[in-house]
């Protein structure tokens, strides 16, 4: 399943960091939930359009959170160094050991993107993807 901008998520109430929250019927869902929320942070509301894709893979664990940690700390920094924001993604493969995805990202333009936030790391503070009845929770914070 593909998924692109804009996703909804929420936010979580956090002191010092920005925190995301994801619902999704699968943790591939929820996953691509959260690359999404960090695309839609980086771009601060702004529209991205996506002009190039890459296949992703990147070892995991421990746990699924691990995993999801590992392809977001991938993509913030493709964003740190290409500035390329994620603008829609597929989840091709997730488990402990690991994740590979097609990620389709725009580049960052200063004028639209200018509400974007300075996000400068994906913390393992409160990270989860995990079930949660009968849906897929997925939740990260960033440390701004």
């Amino acid at each position: 399943m593909r998924l692109a901008l804009p996703q909804p998520f929420e936010d979580l109430d956090h002191t010092a960091d920005v925190g995301v929250r994801v619902r999704g019927a699968s943790a591939e869902e929820a996953l691509a939930r959260l690359v999404l929320a960090l695309g839609a942070l980086l771009a601060g509301g702004g529209p991205v359009r996506a002009d190039e894709s890459a296949r992703i893979a990147v070892p995991g664990g421990p746990g699924l959170a691990g995993t999801a940690i590992a392809l977001l700390r991938e993509l913030l920094y493709r964003f740190a160094t290409d500035r390329r924001i994620p603008a829609a993604v597929e989840i091709l493969r997730l488990g402990e050991d690991g994740v590979e995805a097609l990620v389709e990202t725009g580049g960052y333009d200063p004028a639209a993107h200018a509400d974007g936030l300075d996000l400068k790391a994906v913390t393992w503070h409160l990270a989860r993807l995990e079930p949660e009845g009968r849906e897929w929770i997925g939740q990260i914070l960033f440390d701004v």
